[in-house]
């Protein structure tokens, strides 16, 4: 299932300094009087880790930070202090709820004359590491980024005497592949498969899949189909027919294919981590994140290339915005502690444990920036890895949340038909019909942001 919120949040906060620490001589204080407030989510422990990054940037620069971290109603409490005009100079926001509100208001600060001051290019950097607003400035980057891949259990495979998945996403399993492969995994109390005569689809003790059900996973299929969200006219086109295709085809993986649980099956099941170590799954379609919780758990898992349904495998990037407010009296301050959080150096533990991806791309082609993170041995990074470094270069997509005018709006009422479709109360073509006359009558204007 999906990271949480304050996960995903905490992409850009958790990374940190080599610019900054370049730019300061040994004992320099460049800031030294200054005050910034920080807004920042997470549970305690990445509250903790935040915290110590800036603490550290606090030591190196002299600057003074102000953290206020928000559990529960993040974006509530945000907007409620903006509206109040409390200060903020610094905080995170999440792309596809308030990000975009805030921007249309003129909220966040340009950052473009800043990368070009400091000489930072895009083109070293993955697309989905930057977010643009409207006119096409850029209002955040990071150092950090999340994908969606394939993990599996090696033992499931090998009891079932089947190949593993490929790794190099230019082999990519088809759809017909991966599902034949999920149908042959897939075993009822009485050790039969969906293929045989007499399977039992209501007593079900290892399912071939798992995937969770939200944009990035089903987006990156819908993608590969040849299919859009929004069309370049602002259309919305998840009711067209390569769209429908693809949300449908997921929907049979539990409603005809009987590899995948379905909704309600999903709810009693462990987490995806258990679920793999015990077998009761032996493929899960995730976050790149899961590979923290699995290696600490001690599954033997490796990961491999998404199946692709049409001509290539797709990858959606999901990622962390943190922007700096254009009322911000402390500008330069607020973009050095972006720029110190934006290196995976300083907290190089974050990427080596499976938690993140460096979004830089030296970080990901250079060895000796490599092995700082996925050096051989790593049980968090396996062999198979160097696939997923190279679908993250080659096929991986831009958060949707930052390519899609009107994405919360949008999103609200996909996900409600998602659901239906997913439960086989209607049809994917009903659902996405369904949605496309909520849209419109919600006079929800869609689009697509220029670059």
């Amino acid at each position: 299932m999906k990271k949480s919120i304050s996960i995903l949040l905490l992409l850009c906060v958790l990374v940190c300094s080599l610019h900054v620490s370049a730019a300061l001589g040994e004992g320099d204080k460049i800031f030294s009087g200054h005050t910034i407030v920080y807004t920042g989510t997470g549970d305690s422990t990445e509250q903790a880790a935040t915290q110590a990054v800036i603490d550290k940037f606090m030591e190196d620069t002299g600057c003074e930070v102000k953290t206020i971290f928000i559990g529960d109603s993040y974006d509530t409490k945000i907007t409620a202090m903006i509206a109040a005009n409390e200060t903020i100079d610094i905080g995170q926001m999440e792309s596809g709820t308030i990000a975009y509100k805030l921007a249309e208001q003129g909220k966040f600060e340009p950052l473009d004359s800043y990368l070009e001051a400091d000489g930072i290019s895009l083109d070293d950097y993955v697309g989905g590491a930057y977010y643009y607003d409207n006119d096409g400035n850029i209002i955040s980057y990071s150092g950090a980024i999340e994908l969606m891949q394939m993990f599996y259990c090696k033992d499931a495979f090998d009891e079932a005497g089947l190949s593993y998945p490929p790794a190099d996403p230019d082999e990519a399993w088809t759809w017909d592949e991966f599902v034949d492969t999920a149908m042959k995994l897939t075993k009822d109390a009485n050790g039969k498969t969906p293929y045989d005569e007499g399977f039992d689809a209501d007593n079900i003790v290892r399912y071939g899949v798992n995937m969770g059900i939200w944009w990035p996973i089903w987006g990156s299929f819908v993608l590969s189909n040849g299919g859009t969200l929004v069309d370049d006219n602002g259309n919305f086109a998840l009711n067209q027919p390569a769209a429908v295709e693809a949300i449908q085809k997921l929907a049979d993986l539990s409603l005809v294919n009987h590899c995948m649980p379905n909704t309600v099956q999903q709810e009693g099941m462990p987490g995806s981590d258990v679920a793999l170590l015990t077998g009761a799954y032996a493929m899960v379609i995730d976050g790149q994140w899961l590979a923290l919780q699995l290696s600490e758990s001690g599954v033997d898992f490796e990961v491999g290339a998404m199946p692709k349904m049409g001509e290539k495998c797709v990858s959606v990037c999901t990622n962390s915005m943190t922007v700096i407010m254009a009322d911000s009296t402390e500008k330069e301050a607020a973009w050095a502690l972006l720029k110190y959080m934006n290196d995976p150096a300083t907290n190089i533990t974050l990427f080596e444990n499976g938690n993140l991806m460096p979004a830089e791309k030296k970080w990901l082609t250079e060895e000796a920036y490599l092995n700082q993170w996925a050096a051989a041995g790593n049980p968090a990074r396996p062999a198979t890895y160097s696939g997923i470094i190279k679908m993250l270069l080659n096929n991986a997509v831009p958060p949707l949340t930052a390519d899609i005018i009107g994405f919360p709006d949008m999103i609200d009422i996909v996900n409600t038909q998602m659901d239906e479709v997913m439960y086989g109360n209607k049809t994917a073509q009903q659902g996405m019909d369904d949605a496309a006359a909520s849209i419109e009558a919600a006079g929800i204007v869609l689009g697509t942001r220029g670059k």
